[in-house]
């Protein structure tokens, strides 16, 4: 693999199909993305995810042959290092399913599998907002919620290959809306984008009784079309509903890195995700919830940084798998 200057990476979501070719500097230097390969099984997936490999070695004028690996990033639990598939509920089948071994075979590239918030992880620590922090953990904050954990430079995996599901620490044990884990009371059924509508209606018929404008924020009729882009121009107009709904995601997203604290105490904390593009205030009150909560138990203040690679951090993490480590 000597001289090989590109690796792949491979971000397989629910919806969106994102390849990029990255250059040894963490350049995405070729792209494709697609969402045609929903709905559809394990092999007509990989057979996309080829398609838009060779579509992004055309964008970045090189071929499979200048690839020293491709990494692909799997939407649910993943086994490290073989790289089989054990659970998603965002893809049709992928029970068992040895990817990283299909993948392989097909393209001839040695390759690895593991899953996206390990690699967006990765990717911030490398190249991102967490340059210079080990330990650290990445939050990612978005449709659902998840993260990983480097320390030493490497990621922390756990057991089973499962570590960094901050998700689902619970953080109400009064209990709250149900989380697809099937507990109650999980950062993610509390500060998700999934959970925004029900959070809205929550809060909503909370403000209604105390006498508060509870109103939806202009161009929404309904609190299921509601959703983070809704709620960031709501601030924007001083809505108070969604004042009141990204002040509430921000109160749990500091508890929940408060607990990060107490278990992990890296030496910061990088938050991303889709989330992150709601009012500064959403960023500033998780933070000062966090320290507020640690007081003088945090003697030297762990560091609480916005990630900065954003909807890039899968793709240019996927192909940094092959750099863990070094």
């Amino acid at each position: 693999m000597a001289g090989k200057s590109n690796r792949i990476g491979v971000d397989l979501g629910g919806t969106k199909l994102a390849v990029g070719v990255v250059d040894s500097k963490g350049n995405i230097v070729g792209d494709s993305v697609t969402y045609d390969h929903v709905g559809l099984h394990e092999e007509e997936v990989l057979d996309r995810i080829e398609r838009n490999i060779d579509r992004a070695l055309s964008a970045a004028g090189t071929s499979r042959g200048d690839v020293s690996g491709v990494g692909v990033l799997f939407p649910g639990h993943i086994r490290w290092p073989d790289g089989v598939t054990l659970t998603t509920s965002n893809l049709p089948g992928f029970k068992n399913f040895p990817l990283r071994e299909k993948m392989e075979a097909r393209l001839g590239i040695p390759c690895l599998a593991d899953n996206d918030a390990n690699a967006q992880t990765l990717a911030e620590y490398r190249y991102g907002a967490g340059v210079g922090l080990d330990p650290m953990v990445f939050l990612t904050v978005s449709t659902g919620i998840g993260g990983g954990i480097i320390i030493d430079g490497k990621l922390y995996r756990g057991f089973t290959g499962t570590a960094g599901e901050f998700g689902h620490m619970i953080v109400d044990v009064s209990g709250g809306q149900r989380c697809t884990c099937g507990n109650y009371g999980c950062l993610m059924s509390l500060a998700s984008g999934i959970v925004i509508p029900k959070a809205a209606e929550r809060i909503a018929k909370r403000l209604a009784a105390e006498g508060a404008c509870s109103d939806l924020p202009d161009g929404c009729h309904d609190f299921d079309a509601l959703n983070g882009a809704m709620l960031a121009a709501g601030c924007a107009d001083e809505n108070e509903l969604c004042k009141a709904v990204v002040q509430e995601y921000a109160r749990y997203i500091g508890i929940g890195m408060y607990n990060v604290f107490q278990i992990l105490n890296p030496r910061g904390i990088v938050l991303g995700g889709g989330l992150l593009n709601l009012p500064d205030f959403f960023f500033d009150e998780a933070m000062a919830t966090c320290y507020n909560l640690a007081g003088k138990m945090m003697y030297d203040r762990m560091i609480i940084r916005r990630g900065l690679l954003g909807s890039r951090a899968a793709v240019i993490g996927a192909a940094s798998l092959f750099e863990e480590g070094k």
